[in-house]
């Protein structure tokens, strides 16, 4: 009974706590739109063909990074150790990282790229740190503290954390809603791109 009473407690905690991360993330993403937003507006109409090579490249890799990641995470039923994750603990941030730097090369963007790795760094990574690895800990514990402990954050390891095998799928990519992101990621490329057409139009 007692037992019982302490884990309908836990999952109380972790409900709410959920219901909590959930809403701090929609209130992050609101930084997020505007500073797209801001991007788009103020893209360079000429940026230069290097300059649009390089950013669509850093793009595109940062997005394959971004698919594979998701392909594989399996959020709250396992710890994810197969794919990219058995290099590094956060390659869903990496290739966000690389989607961030190509999209503000692409608009030839130097300020926002600067302003996006200011929030990156002392904002969102030190919250991803805590609210994270807090959840993380309560529902895998002692295997989630040796994943922690021997798995970096963002610069891979040459050796896999595991060789427990996982193929990656397309249940656990649309799971994680990654085809929106894909879509917002080729739109946002469209508009940078048309960008010198605007005046054409508006």
């Amino acid at each position: 009974m007692i037992l019982r009473k302490r884990f309908e407690r836990v999952e109380r905690e972790d409900t709410m706590s959920d219901r909590r991360a959930s809403w701090q993330k929609k209130v992050q993403r609101i930084p997020l739109f505007i500073g797209a937003f801001l991007l788009v507006y103020y893209a360079n109409p000429d940026p230069g063909f290097h300059k649009i090579l390089v950013g669509i490249s850093l793009v595109f890799l940062g997005e394959g990074i971004r698919v594979w990641a998701a392909g594989h995470l399996q959020k709250n039923e396992v710890l994810t150790v197969t794919g990219p994750y058995a290099y590094v603990k956060n390659p869903l941030y990496i290739g966000s990282i690389f989607i961030t730097t190509g999209f503000c090369i692409m608009a030839d963007n130097i300020y926002l790229l600067a302003a996006a790795f200011f929030m990156f760094c002392f904002h969102y990574i030190p919250y991803k740190k805590k609210m994270e690895g807090d959840r993380l800990k309560r529902h895998f514990g002692n295997q989630y503290e040796d994943y922690d402990e021997k798995v970096p954050e963002y610069l891979p390891r040459m050796k896999r954390y595991s060789d427990q095998k996982g193929s990656w799928r397309v249940k656990h990519f649309i799971e994680n809603s990654e085809e929106g992101i894909l879509l917002i990621v080729l739109a946002g490329i469209f508009l940078v791109l048309s960008r010198p057409y605007w005046t054409l139009v508006f």
